[in-house]
């Protein structure tokens, strides 16, 4: 072990003597070398924004054609496939005006959008769904906010179904269309 740690001394101290070579070639040539510390900093930059902007907001569940995909109607089921094999079905049951309990749970903007919907396993390992897996935008392409009044959350055994409410406090009344997402389908419809 003496050994070991006393070779690593010297070779240490070799290459400390050698790294601190005095000639101004050595300086120069650090001097003029490509490195540029801007430059270094603004793709540390954009890696940084490229990471952030990347929203696994459906757990990371899409469809394998994408690109093919059209806004189904409410009551229409569409499948998916996660990244790592989950398969599941999706329908958007019904939505509809809610106004809230009167009480503690008052839209701010007039009502909620109360969509039921079920979610079918046809995988073999258990699925995670939850209410943040969908996102509500009404007629005037208005995202509205997931509002925490009876929040869904729950795990779907293989070959089960399960059905779940999600409230969304809508900004705009009028147009009365709306579009719900899962993932990268959508459903449109109208009050």
């Amino acid at each position: 072990m003496k050994k070991i740690i006393g070779a690593l001394s010297c070779l240490f101290v070799v290459a400390f003597i050698a790294g601190c070579s005095t000639s101004n070639e050595a300086e120069t040539e650090e001097s003029s070398s490509s490195y540029n510390i801007d430059d270094e900093f603004e793709e540390a930059k954009q890696q940084v924004a490229a990471e952030e902007a990347y929203e696994p907001d459906s757990e990371d569940v899409s469809d394998k054609s994408s690109s093919s995909k059209v806004a189904a109607s409410i009551g229409q089921s569409q499948p998916f496939t996660s990244e790592s094999g989950d398969m599941i079905d999706v329908k958007i049951d019904s939505v509809e005006k809610d106004m809230g309990d009167g009480d503690y749970y008052v839209p701010e903007n007039g009502y909620y959008a109360k969509v039921n919907f079920t979610v079918t396993n046809l995988g073999d390992s258990p699925f995670e769904v939850t209410a943040h897996q969908l996102d509500f935008y009404d007629g005037q392409n208005m995202k509205a906010e997931l509002n925490s009044r009876d929040f869904y959350s729950d795990t779907i055994q293989p070959g089960k179904s399960a059905t779940g409410v999600a409230y969304f406090d809508v900004k705009n009344d009028t147009p009365p269309n709306y579009e719900v997402y899962f993932a990268d389908a959508s459903w449109t419809g109208s009050y």
